[in-house]
């Protein structure tokens, strides 16, 4: 081992290679990971991507996990001996023999744990286990992220349709001032009737103004997810193919929610977390008890006037007899932290199941809305043009159209919605049920397919 290789000298145990290569996880490989900014076209896939490999989240999980195994390669170390060289070296004299002389000595130390009641073992057990639970609550941060990112990419694609929508309403009011002034001028209308159209127009500047305000926030806010709000040199690409796959989960809720708990990453981690605590207590009851050690020394002394060699081997044997009841405390303490991590461990299997059934029922809501918007539109988009048309024609009132047009506006807004809770409800079950994968982004092509 200490003419090992260096690669093997800077990890002996090879627990640093149990971590991941890159704060992407295993969703998307290293190379994945670029340090250019994005510019251009933005799919909602390379959102994702910058996202994990760039935000602070992820990688504050990621090195977690790495300082997890340089732990777990701590506790390793004791399973091996420890040896220690020392050397001396002093010039000096006395009344005796005036003469200054130098004397140097040298030695070799060496120890060995040979059985602690079951400490080591324990100490290990428990970096194992956080280990563990570093890397399930790294792959929890992972699609935590993955699903804020998808949300707000959904978010700022339905602003800027609400932006067109907004934009589409305030030509419509647009027209139908100009409509009414026509009639007015021609002595058809009533002056009123202007007055009332300039008051929509302008109501509909301010919401276009205001839909223009909140597209430029989300487009921050995803920004700050990729991690640098101060880099929007990009479009959202027009990806309708994400997250517009049927997801028409089947069985009861009950059944996805217990395949939810054996897929979720945050369950992992608290049950390995359990498993660590469990092994600090086992530790905390080795540590009072009795510690049997080998040891072997030896040196050389010259000094000068006389040369000497010694060395020695034997074994230790430490008892506890009395620490002022410190492994007393030290066992509870343990004990409770145990009890704490089956607690939490109770809890996150109640927030799945909730998780679960929560985006369960939206989908079908969310699907049963969706089907009824596009009608919903399509109506309001003909009565709006119908009652214009009237209106122009000298057969209607201004009333109607405004009327018409503000059921319209509020069909789209609907509509837009719908969308929106349509994918983001996909996203958060997938999350929930603990499948979030690439091909929600980037199907696989079926064979055959071009």
């Amino acid at each position: 081992m200490l003419v090992s290789s260096a690669a093997s000298a800077a990890d002996p145990f090879l627990v640093m290679a149990r971590t991941l290569p890159s704060p992407a996880a295993e969703l998307r490989p290293a190379e994945a990971c670029e340090a250019t900014a994005v510019v251009g076209t933005l799919t909602l896939a390379r959102a994702v991507e910058r996202a994990l490999c760039a935000n602070p989240a992820t990688r504050s999980a990621w090195l977690t996990a790495r300082l997890r195994a340089a732990e777990l390669g701590q506790a390793q170390s004791a399973y091996l001996p420890e040896v220690s060289l020392s050397a001396r070296l002093a010039r000096g004299g006395d009344d005796l023999l005036p003469n200054d002389r130098s004397a140097w000595q040298l030695g070799l130390d060496a120890q060995y744990l040979l059985y602690d009641f079951g400490g080591r073992a324990a100490r290990r057990d428990a970096a194992e286990a956080l280990l563990a639970a570093a890397h399930a609550s790294h792959d929890a941060s992972v699609r935590v992220l993955y699903l804020q990112t998808v949300t707000a990419y959904f978010s700022l694609a339905t602003a800027q349709g609400a932006v067109a929508a907004a934009r589409e309403a305030e030509a419509s009011a647009l027209e139908a001032l100009k409509a009414a002034t026509a009639r007015v001028e021609a002595g058809t209308g009533i002056p009123v009737d202007r007055l009332q159209a300039k008051t929509v127009y302008t109501q509909r500047e301010i919401e276009r103004i205001r839909a223009e305000g909140e597209a430029a926030r989300l487009r921050g806010e995803l920004a700050a997810l990729m991690g640098d709000v101060g880099q929007t040199a990009w479009q959202l690409a027009d990806d309708e193919a994400a997250f517009g796959q049927a997801l028409e989960p089947g069985g009861a809720v009950d059944a996805l929610i217990d395949a939810a708990r054996a897929r979720r990453p945050e369950f992992r981690a608290a049950e390995a977390t359990l498993l660590a605590r469990e092994a600090g207590v086992r530790n905390a009851e080795a540590a009072g008890k009795p510690r049997l050690s080998t040891f072997f020394s030896s040196g050389r002394q010259d000094g000068g006037i006389q040369v000497a060699n010694s060395s020695s081997v034997g074994v230790n044997l430490t008892i506890p007899l009395f620490t002022g009841y410190r492994n007393t405390y030290e066992i509870a303490a343990a004990q409770t932290q145990a009890e704490l991590a089956r607690v939490e461990r109770d809890r996150v299997v109640n927030q799945v199941a909730l998780e679960v059934w929560r985006a369960y029922y939206r989908l079908q809501s969310e699907t049963e809305a969706d089907r009824r918007s596009a009608d919903l539109v399509e109506s309001a988009a003909a009565a709006e043009r119908l009652a214009l048309g009237r209106y122009k024609a000298g057969l209607g009132i201004l009333l109607d159209v405004l009327s018409a047009q503000a059921n319209l506006a509020q069909a789209r807004q609907s509509q837009l919605l719908t969308r929106l809770g349509l994918r983001v409800v996909r996203a958060e079950l997938a999350q929930a049920m603990g499948e979030l994968s690439w091909d929600w982004m980037e199907p696989v092509p079926q064979e055959g397919m071009q």
